[in-house]
């Protein structure tokens, strides 16, 4: 019985999602991700070798599928909402433009009754007084600006009238285009899930094979594993030993100067200020950090775990994998300077560099493009990936370690990379 686990990777629609710009925005996003994961199966597919990747980017491709289609579903909820709106908005508005035209004939009509100048002259001229006169001379000349004030508005209130009908009429419009697109999508979801049991399937035919090739492959990343640990341990013990050297010799030029200096305890002596000035960088960009590659799907997972697919089977991961185009070039996520380049037969070279009390670590590489001491940039060209089991893509292996005291362990790169 084969269990399925999608990519846990939720889209969040609450308030700060509600803008239709960030709406379409994630659409374009989900998109993207969904035309690089079709690349890559088919890159997979081209291989007559069925392979784990193949299964977990065709899982990342059926999870991006249902955000993109409860991205769509909240657009045409707001486009519902939007339409609801502006019909309201148009029945005020008309109801508006009723009243202003019903007052502009009321006055119209007044209007027309006392059209003769004389009346006006005998209005003002029969006032008891010089200042009334005044005030009903104002009032004339204010009704008669008020009349035309009321022309402007009914226009003004028309010309509104018309925008939001407009505004409604492209608002069904785009409801219907997005409708469309959203029965496209259901249709493209329903044929990926078709596919994954057909994969499923095949890898249940091909289950005793993948499970020694998995087993295999977990001894050989315990290997690995190990010597990337002793080579981090192995270059934090020659940077304690060359900062103590550097206090020894600190300690014997001041004692001939005359200045009295406490004598450092052996392996006390941690990270020098610009090693810990770069450890505080480093930490500040967790979840901010570059990709190791320029594009590609985590298809394998930080942590010990049962396989998802394969009964049986446990699989531990120090780090995670991006299958990636074959060959790609890999880059390093943060300035440092590379502290040990390891080579393991059959399973290429590996990279480590140095942030201070973190490392990074590649791994799966062809080729490699740094020496052991160079200084690097983030985003830097640090290597090329050799191809994967089926020769038709690559997987960058990816790892973070942190250091404390002499103590170095691993952490979750999915944490400290960009999502």
């Amino acid at each position: 019985m084969f269990v399925f686990t999608a990519l846990s990777m939720t889209y969040g629609f609450g308030q700060k999602t509600q803008d239709p710009n960030k709406l379409k925005a994630q659409e374009k996003e989900l998109q993207a991700k969904i035309e690089n994961t079709k690349n890559l199966i088919k890159l997979t597919r081209n291989s007559e070798q069925l392979t784990i990747a193949e299964i977990a980017i065709l899982n990342n491709q059926i999870a991006y599928r249902e955000q993109l289609l409860n991205n769509i579903s909240f657009q045409l909820r707001k486009l519902d909402d939007e339409i609801e709106l502006t019909k309201l908005q148009i029945i005020q508005i008309e109801n508006q433009l009723n009243m202003l035209k019903a007052e502009y004939i009321k006055m119209l009509q007044y209007a027309y009754k006392t059209r003769n100048n004389e009346f006006d002259i005998l209005y003002i001229l029969s006032a008891e007084s010089y200042s009334e006169a005044y005030y009903r001379m104002k009032y004339i000349e204010q009704y008669a600006e008020y009349r035309k004030k009321q022309v402007e508005k009914i226009k003004e209130t028309q010309e509104l009238l018309n925008q939001k009908v407009a505004e409604l009429n492209t608002a069904k419009e785009e409801k219907k285009m997005i409708a469309q697109s959203q029965e496209e999508e259901k249709e493209n979801y329903l044929k990926d899930k078709e596919q994954q049991q057909k994969t499923l399937t095949q890898l249940q035919q091909n289950e005793q094979k993948l499970k020694a090739q998995l087993t295999e492959q977990e001894k050989q990343k315990a290997k690995i594993a190990s010597e990337i640990k002793k080579a981090i341990e192995a270059q934090i013990l020659a940077e304690k030993k060359k900062a103590e050297e550097a206090a020894k010799k600190k300690a014997a030029e001041d004692a001939k100067k005359g200045i009295t200096t406490p004598e450092a305890k052996p392996g006390s002596l941690t990270e020098t200020p610009e090693s810990q000035a770069l450890s505080k960088t480093f930490a500040s960009n967790k979840g901010k950090l570059p990709w190791p590659v320029e594009k590609g799907e985590i298809t394998s997972y930080y942590g010990r775990r049962p396989h998802p697919d394969l009964p049986g089977i446990e699989i531990n991961e120090n780090g995670i994998g991006i299958t990636t185009l074959k060959g790609a070039e890999v880059r390093a996520v943060f300035e440092g300077e590379v502290t040990s380049i390891l080579v393991f037969s059959g399973a290429g070279k590996v990279i480590v560099i140095s942030h201070g009390s973190y490392r990074s670590v590649y791994g799966n590489l062809q080729e490699v493009y740094v020496s052991k001491g160079d200084k690097v940039k983030t985003k830097q060209a640090i290597g090329k990936l050799m191809p994967a089991d089926n020769g038709t893509v690559s997987e960058a292996h990816f790892e973070i370690w942190k250091t404390i005291g002499s103590v170095p362990s691993t952490e979750n790169p999915g944490l400290w990379i960009f999502r």
